[in-house]
């Protein structure tokens, strides 16, 4: 349930907010906006544990790997995108535990969760991309750069809205009659 959430919240953020239209690069489109569907993550990772957390990032996923991947030519980011997300999933679900729902630090925990997919997402553009697009690796760089600063500014406000939802007590009242 919460990977469609997720899926449904990307499509929405996808729509109504984008930040760098399509543009043409060889033989794929590079194209940035803002997508919220980590908010399904985390609050799964929160509730869930790593494995939920995972598996809601990877479904998660779909529409954005549609939307940045697979509908632009861009097959690697179709693959990898999902993968990275569930990354995220795993390493949120691992803090969440290990702070033991510690409310304040929720926004520091969306933000150094997506630290280990910023390096993955480096990886696949700086490395991958020149090798099978033959983009050149500055142009990668570049592109890469505006996507981990858009994401971090995402984990930044997807933390406060979640915190906001965590503190909320009906949030905490079902979560609870989720573990009975």
């Amino acid at each position: 349930m919460m990977a469609a959430l997720g899926n449904v919240l990307s499509f929405i953020s996808l729509q109504l907010s984008p930040i760098v239209p399509s543009i043409p690069l060889g033989p794929i489109n590079f194209s940035l906006a803002l997508d919220l569907s980590h908010l399904a993550t985390f609050a799964a990772a929160l509730v869930g544990g790593p494995v939920v957390g995972g598996l809601t990032g990877l479904v998660g996923g779909f529409v954005a790997a549609f939307q940045f991947g697979f509908s632009q030519g861009n097959i690697i980011t179709g693959i990898a995108l999902p993968l990275g997300k569930a990354m995220t999933g795993v390493v949120a679900g691992i803090i969440f535990q290990r702070i033991n729902g510690d409310g304040w630090k929720t926004p520091l925990v969306t933000v150094v969760s997506y630290i280990p997919e910023a390096i993955f997402t480096a990886v696949i553009f700086v490395y991958l991309y020149p090798i099978f697009y033959g983009l050149p690796t500055t142009v990668a760089l570049i592109i890469a750069l505006q996507i981990i600063v858009k994401a971090f500014v995402e984990m930044l406000l997807i933390g406060a809205v979640l915190k906001y939802i965590s503190e909320n007590k009906g949030f905490q009242a079902y979560t609870r009659s989720l573990s009975s």
